[in-house]
């Protein structure tokens, strides 16, 4: 169907959901030190957490193969064959 008014329908908000990460020391430091370049670059700063998640939103819609397949466009994928072994 042809869509006639340019805003696309918006996606329900889900729920929000707590997980917890391990993550080597030098991926915090490098997390710190892009939490600062942050706040110098826009003037205030960032939680860690905020900056976490903001930086997974941004991958997941910059990555069009992910785009494709989440809006259903992706090309059908075969299943390996199995040998019978997990």
């Amino acid at each position: 169907m042809k869509r006639t008014i340019k805003l696309r329908e918006q996606r329900q908000e889900l729920p929000e959901r707590t997980v917890r990460l391990r993550l080597s020391g030098a991926l915090v430091a490098d997390l710190d030190l892009y939490a600062r370049l942050y706040a110098e670059e826009h003037g205030h700063e960032i939680a860690l957490p905020d900056l976490i998640q903001a930086m997974v939103e941004q991958f997941l819609a910059s990555d069009r193969a992910f785009g494709r397949h989440r809006r259903g466009r992706a090309a059908p994928r075969t299943a390996p064959e199995s040998d019978g072994h997990l």
